[in-house]
């Protein structure tokens, strides 16, 4: 079972997460001498007029970068060094104590599926480095170490791939991927899994239902959230760990910081 972080496990706007943002964008400055200011606004991120809904860090640093006109080729090359940058912020700052900025259910979830016999780990557009600290944070490093991260993918459907890679070792699997965005639900499915999606992040249940999302919950504390898991997982089909090499179908245009409209045409 695979959790994304922010607008999942983590409210949208918590401190941790405008700590995180605020540590991307000194890493941005940092590089490049300047940077603009992440909005939040319904649930939502935005950066330059950009939505964020399902970026991963990767894909918001290009986005950043691109605003500023910067080549495809110098994007790709500053990318771990603003990463780098980014988490070194993170740290100098220290860790901050979360618990309010857990959303409620993620505690009592998290805790009865390690209970189990079930496989857990996180499925995040964060940066290694970032989702460890966020863990550290909330209490839950312990619970939730491995899975895919957004340090180089820019396309959700990679961090499931990886994800699946890092819990799986090489065997048949199934699984179910919990989050709160179209891009969950779309990189879920082209990686063979099943998805909860939770509308506790800037995308509507029917938006969610309408992308095809297994089951849609209004919260994780859902009284049938623990049920609605536990069906998913039964009816999950078998699948193979895919192949080395990017992962089928996308999680559509824009999401991965490629193909995007940058507002008023820079």
């Amino acid at each position: 079972m695979l959790f994304d972080i922010d607008g999942t496990l983590v409210r949208p706007g918590s401190e941790i997460q405008r700590r995180h943002m605020g540590a991307m964008a000194a890493a941005v400055a940092e590089v490049t001498g300047s940077a603009e200011e992440f909005v939040y606004r319904d649930n939502g991120l935005s950066y330059g007029g950009v939505d964020l809904s399902g970026f991963t860090d990767a894909g918001t640093i290009a986005v950043a970068l691109r605003l500023q006109g910067w080549p495809d080729t110098d994007i790709n090359a500053a990318l771990p060094q603003v990463v780098a940058l980014m988490a070194k912020e993170l740290d100098a700052g220290g860790t901050v104590p979360a618990d309010e900025d857990l959303l409620p259910g993620t505690v009592e979830l998290v805790r009865g599926t390690v209970e189990g016999s079930t496989r857990i780990g996180l499925s995040t557009g964060n940066a290694r480095a970032v989702a460890n600290w966020k863990m550290r944070c909330t209490g839950l490093a312990d619970a939730l170490r491995d899975g895919g991260f957004g340090d180089g993918a820019r396309r959700r459907a990679e961090v499931v791939v990886a994800a699946v890679a890092a819990l799986a070792d090489g065997r048949p699997y199934r699984g179910v991927v919990v989050g709160d965005t179209v891009s969950d639900v779309s990189a879920a499915h082209a990686a063979g899994l099943r998805c909860l999606a939770v509308s506790t992040g800037g995308t509507s249940a029917a938006e969610l239902t309408a992308a095809g999302a297994d089951a849609v919950l209004p919260r994780l504390d859902d009284k049938a959230a623990r049920a609605v898991l536990g069906e998913l997982l039964a009816g999950a089909r078998t699948a193979r760990p895919p192949a080395p090499g990017p992962p089928p179908g996308g999680t559509g245009a824009g999401s991965d910081g490629d193909r995007i409209t940058i507002p008023g045409g820079r």
